[in-house]
């Protein structure tokens, strides 16, 4: 299968720093969305949609997964920063079919880990100092033989520029997908979400 490349619908950054909440919206109409909360040690995974089109459908985690550190010492040599290893009974989640009914999974163990920095440009986006997530699950006790890794280009002063999902073939991870947000505007979205 070759990689699926393109811009998917824009890319919103909405903040409620009152909640510690913030959403990376998807789509023009409010979503989809991944909400992420945040407090004075970790931003943490907690929602995302299920069905593309749907937000009465979504994946929520029934414990907030700690995804990356709030705060980052940037290093002058590029390298690993952090390291979030998650025990395999910390990583159940609801995918919810409708707002009310839902059934229960769990992601086995997964490392979350912050590298770089790295110098990179995009589109029309300038270089700029970025720092990547990768976000492994479906792991063994080792937190190694991660089945899928996701990871997301965090750049200075734009956010969020690509993410890339891979899964694990043969011992290699090969792109299955990734989704460059190349241009920046200003613009504003209301996210929707009727479920809560």
């Amino acid at each position: 299968m070759l990689p699926q490349q393109g811009i998917v619908n824009g890319h919103y950054n909405v903040i409620y720093p009152a909640t510690g909440t913030f959403y990376w919206v998807k789509g023009s109409q409010g979503y989809p969305w991944d909400v992420d909360t945040f407090d004075s040690k970790y931003i943490y995974q907690s929602i995302t949609e299920h069905v593309w089109n749907d937000p009465t459908t979504y994946k929520i985690f029934q414990k907030l997964l700690p995804w990356m550190p709030r705060c980052i010492d940037i290093p002058v040599v590029p390298g690993k920063i952090a390291s979030i290893p998650i025990d395999a009974t910390q990583t159940w989640f609801d995918i919810h079919t409708s707002c009310t009914s839902f059934t229960s999974h769990n992601l086995g163990y997964v490392v979350n880990e912050i590298w770089g920095p790295s110098k990179q440009a995009i589109g029309t986006l300038p270089t700029a100092p970025t720092l990547t997530l990768s976000y492994r699950y479906s792991c063994d006790s080792h937190y190694s033989s991660c089945n899928y890794k996701e990871t997301f280009a965090l750049q200075k002063g734009n956010g969020m520029i690509l993410w890339t999902y891979y899964s694990l073939q043969n011992g290699q991870y090969v792109q299955v997908q990734q989704v460059a947000h190349s241009t920046v505007t200003l613009s504003s979205v209301v996210p929707v979400h009727p479920c809560w």
